[in-house]
């Protein structure tokens, strides 16, 4: 049987960029800019599975919240998402993939984008995790990969009574969308493990 143990739990999660000496190009060449970058988030519904399976299907978007034009996309984005995904005692491994479309805006470009994510973790205790998380990206209107060679380290801790996962991560672009695409990325990511309202609402908590 497979009857799921975790049934339909409904996620919210923000992403809230915060770029340092972002490079990018003008009038008189490179410049870095610096600022909030504009909000990601994905929203859906999930189901884990008793032999480990983990599926899910929601909505994923942007919001036009740059605080600098210069790396603003000034667009509301939408698109669909999926997760599939399977737990194992060393770790976990799936595949996410997503999609948005330009909906609305100060900006007519056209906007189409592909993004799948292979994930691959071990997780050996003590709450750290290794492994690859790598987003692939394909712009249809230029017809373009974006492909890095991904690798993160991540330790799960406390502060106060919220766990909070802590993650550094380096990606080199194995290929670039174009010219001017980075070669190198290293990003960090706190990410708080809050109580998710609407999974209480839905379920009344």
């Amino acid at each position: 049987e497979t009857e799921p143990f975790d049934a339909f739990v409904t996620r919210l999660r923000p992403a809230f960029p915060i770029l340092v000496e972002q490079p990018v190009f003008g009038a008189s060449g490179f410049t870095g800019a610096s600022g909030l970058g504009d909000i990601g988030f994905d929203i859906g519904y999930g189901v884990t599975e008793k032999n480990g399976i983990l599926w899910a299907f929601g909505m994923v978007g942007t919001l036009p919240t740059a605080t600098d034009s210069r790396f603003a996309g000034k667009q509301l984005r939408l698109g669909p998402e999926m997760l599939l995904a399977r737990f194992e005692k060393w770790g976990i491994y799936g595949i996410f993939p997503s999609h948005q479309w330009n909906v609305t805006g100060w900006s007519d470009k056209y906007y189409a984008n592909t993004q799948i994510q292979p994930i691959l973790k071990f997780l050996p205790g003590g709450g750290w995790s290794v492994g690859t998380a790598g987003i692939m990206n394909y712009d249809w209107p230029s017809h373009q990969w974006s492909v890095p060679v991904n690798l993160s380290v991540g330790k799960t801790v406390m502060a106060g009574k919220t766990p909070v996962k802590l993650e550094l991560e380096v990606n080199y672009y194995a290929v670039q969308n174009d010219t001017f695409g980075a070669k190198w990325m290293v990003g960090i990511n706190i990410t708080p493990v809050v109580k998710n309202v609407f999974n209480s609402w839905i379920h009344g908590e």
